[in-house]
């Protein structure tokens, strides 16, 4: 995923979970804050998955040769 994709996905999160302090404090009840708790909990999980997709693996090879070289000793 892109860099400005992931941006936006964590500002619009920020953004969810200062709705949902809102909602805490004046509507505590309401069925929009369930609905906003979930949307919230949808966006984590999203952002978990894109995180660590865009992170690259710190033991992947860097080169195609460095993976298909033989080990010697």
């Amino acid at each position: 995923m892109r860099v400005k994709s992931v941006l936006a996905l964590r500002k619009q999160l920020q953004r969810e979970r200062q709705h949902v302090l809102w909602l805490l404090r004046h509507l505590p009840h309401s069925r929009q804050l369930n609905t906003a708790r979930t949307r919230v909990a949808q966006l984590f999980v999203l952002e978990g998955l894109v995180g660590s997709a865009a992170v690259p693996e710190a033991h992947a090879a860097t080169k195609k040769s460095d993976a298909e070289a033989p080990l010697s000793l």
